[in-house]
């Protein structure tokens, strides 16, 4: 692993064993994360955006199980690490903003209590240190009254409080490494701003990588660095962010930006990718995309694609031809004229 990389997933494979066969969330994925970079993974809901983090985080629990690949972590493979160990890790070097703050955050405990345990676990500090800090990030993150909210339990905050509480106790301790899942779910645009400007002050502060998971590609264009689309538990495509925009490949890519709404363009239907995510149990034999495609042929039906690089860094996992993929990056070219 190079020292410049914070994280770095190597052929990562995570399934869930059902009674009607294995699952895989997963499928063989690898990215990267370098140091002091914000890297984002795009894609239709149940693609495996959420899993690959919660696998980084060594979250998955039975039926689910990580059988193959590696995570390292500035050089360390996680994978290898012991339920103790990644406690001391999770809240302190690597943190995670989960994109359910009701089912994340403890009912039974304040809210400011919650935020401190980060700080009291891993830093120590005294009583009156804790709620200083936690004031602080209460008020960096926008929860009016800050010091007054502490005491208040989760069920009393709105839902955008109470993403506003996950955001602050995932940055609390200054990670290494902060996975945002939709960290901006639930808010405003306002406040939305505020949390993404805050983010990018983690990052130009203190150096922080960040792996931004998200359904926004305007926010993947304003934030992120680097970018992997995802989709059926694979990547599909990955380049730079200007790259992607500018010279996007893959169908189904091109299929998520023809998707924006665009506000200067009249249309009687917005477009949509046909058809539906397969099921992961069964999966088509070839690419998992090709039931949605427009350009499949019989090769696609039956044999699954391996990523090619298609240009410096970015790559794509697609047999179409030239004269297809042309076609995908007119569409690219008429969202970012829009």
């Amino acid at each position: 692993m190079s020292k410049a990389n914070t994280l770095e997933i190597q052929h990562l494979r995570t399934v869930f064993h059902t009674r009607h066969g294995d699952l895989a969330a997963v499928n063989d994925v690898s990215l990267t994360v370098p140091k002091g970079k914000i890297v984002g993974i795009v894609g239709e809901s149940g693609c495996g955006k959420s899993m690959t983090a919660m696998s980084v985080m060594q979250l998955i629990r039975k039926p689910g199980e990580i059988v193959s690949g590696k995570i390292l972590f500035n050089g360390e493979d996680l994978l290898t690490k012991t339920p103790r160990e990644m406690q001391a890790i999770r809240g302190d070097r690597i943190s995670m903003i989960f994109q359910e703050p009701m089912t994340s955050l403890n009912p039974v405990y304040t809210v400011g209590h919650q935020v401190e345990e980060a700080l009291r676990i891993h830093e120590h500090l005294p009583k009156e240190e804790l709620q200083r800090r936690a004031i602080e990030i209460f008020e960096a993150v926008g929860i009016p009254e800050a010091k007054e909210r502490l005491a208040s339990y989760p069920h009393q905050l709105s839902g955008g409080l109470r993403q506003r509480v996950m955001i602050g106790m995932a940055m609390i301790c200054k990670p290494d490494l902060l996975i945002a899942d939709e960290p901006t779910t639930a808010l405003d645009v306002t406040i939305e701003a505020q949390i993404l400007a805050l983010m990018k002050k983690l990052r130009d502060e203190n150096g922080t990588s960040i792996l931004l998971i998200t359904h926004n590609m305007g926010v993947v264009a304003k934030m992120c660095d680097f970018v992997y689309v995802m989709y059926a538990g694979r990547v599909m495509e990955q380049a730079e962010v200007f790259e992607l925009f500018r010279n996007v490949q893959h169908p189904y890519t091109a299929g998520l930006l023809q998707s924006i709404p665009r506000i200067d363009h009249v249309v009687d239907r917005l477009y949509a990718i046909p058809g539906v995510v397969p099921n992961l149990l069964h999966l088509p034999d070839g690419c998992s995309f090709c039931t949605r495609c427009r350009y499949a042929d019989d090769r696609c039906f039956s044999t699954m694609p391996e990523l090619k690089e298609i240009a410096p860094e970015h790559l794509i996992r697609c047999f179409s031809t030239n004269s297809a993929l042309a076609q995908a990056a007119e569409q690219s070219e008429e969202v970012q004229h829009a």
